[in-house]
């Protein structure tokens, strides 16, 4: 996760710098034993990467080649990854939204999973400043998501809308595929010494009463599209019939995708305990303007400035270690846990990943599990 003030560039997570080295595949190139249409993808992928897993990730990662996948399984593809050095740990943490997104960025499951080895990278060109959306384009857009029923989740993605027609597709093509991808419920038992990280952890935010007795633990990135949905069309719904009755507490941790989610995160922070579901609220409602910025740090203080936290607190708040260890522990229960992308949910010591169906399936979870 790169931070501001900070030297190295890219810190691997909890402390834990060890580079991985066994296992780590050299064999092959980009042109032997791969189609026209593999070659195709491939420089697909290497000249939209950047756009595709973000600045933070460009720089300490490349795409080599697309394999076929371990013990020659028909038809499973791999995405070979070249990573600088020490960032290897925390990529390989980062392994299933770096799937996600390479996915949402074909449209259609074009890998099963990422193998990596290490190579020194070229460093990667600045994001390009984005073009102001066209008042015809957005009038445009917002005709195409008249039929969204949620007003919040309407405006956004007509916000999106707008700026994919405008210029950076890449960058927010992915994210637009990828906020419609369906994943389906499954329960999951946590087994390995994990089960500690599903009760109430000192340090966790709690929405909700203290002695409700069903617990609900969401993992969370900023700028995963799935989260700022859930928070927009799903938290509401869920406060109503089982946070605010009583019946049910939230807890949200951290499970940052990216560096600019890092900062992100610790924005959340930043305004204290009391206020953390505020100003994780005001930067969901806002993801879609700073996600898809020049200077997406510059444009996540302006959300802060207008919840009352000044510039200059928000800016050091970037470089706070003890926000920063809040963060990483976070990420390391989620390790603990096997959380492999965001948002995952817990339900009373249940993996379910996100339910399909939204609130509709949490409360088919909660009936069927509560307590």
């Amino acid at each position: 996760m790169q931070e501001k003030g900070r030297a190295g560039g890219f810190r691997a997570v909890g402390g834990l710098t060890q580079a991985l080295t066994a296992g780590l595949a050299r064999k092959g190139s980009i042109g032997k034993g791969m189609g026209g249409g593999r070659l195709a993808s491939i420089v697909k992928l290497r000249n939209d990467w950047q756009a595709i897993v973000g600045p933070e990730l460009a720089r300490c990662t490349e795409p080599e080649a697309l394999i076929a996948g371990r013990g020659g399984k028909a038809g499973a593809k791999m995405l070979r990854l070249k990573v600088a050095g020490a960032a290897a740990l925390e990529v390989q943490h980062m392994s299933g939204q770096i799937v996600e997104r390479v996915n949402a960025y074909f449209g259609h499951r074009q890998i099963d999973d990422i193998r990596l080895m290490q190579g020194a990278i070229a460093r990667a060109p600045g994001p390009k400043p984005i073009a102001k959306p066209a008042p015809e384009v957005v009038k445009r857009m917002d005709g195409k998501v008249a039929e969204v029923q949620d007003p919040e989740l309407r405006a956004a993605l007509a916000r999106l809308g707008a700026r994919i027609a405008t210029g950076r597709r890449g960058v927010v093509l992915g994210v637009l595929a990828s906020l419609f991808l369906a994943r389906a419920p499954r329960a999951q038992s946590v087994g390995g010494g994990a089960e500690k990280y599903l009760a109430v952890l000192p340090d966790d935010h709690v929405m909700g009463k203290p002695d409700a007795p069903n617990i609900i633990i969401d993992y969370f990135s900023l700028t995963c599209p799935h989260c700022a949905n859930f928070n927009a069309a799903v938290l509401p719904a869920m406060r109503k019939e089982w946070i605010d009755t009583g019946r049910a507490k939230l807890i949200m941790r951290h499970f940052p995708s990216d560096g600019i989610a890092t900062h992100a995160s610790l924005l959340a922070e930043c305004a204290g305990p009391a206020r953390f579901y505020d100003m994780v609220d005001a930067l969901f409602r806002a993801q879609i303007d700073w996600l898809t910025a020049a200077d997406p740090d510059a444009e996540m203080i302006k959300v802060m400035v207008a919840q009352g936290v000044s510039a200059e607190k928000s800016t050091a708040c970037f470089a706070d270690d003890r926000l920063l260890n809040k963060v990483i522990a976070d990420v390391q229960s989620g390790q603990a846990l096997q959380v492999k992308q965001t948002p995952t949910l817990f339900i009373n010591e249940q993996y379910y990943g996100m339910p399909q169906d939204g609130v509709d399936g949490i409360n088919a979870i909660l009936r069927q599990v509560g307590r």
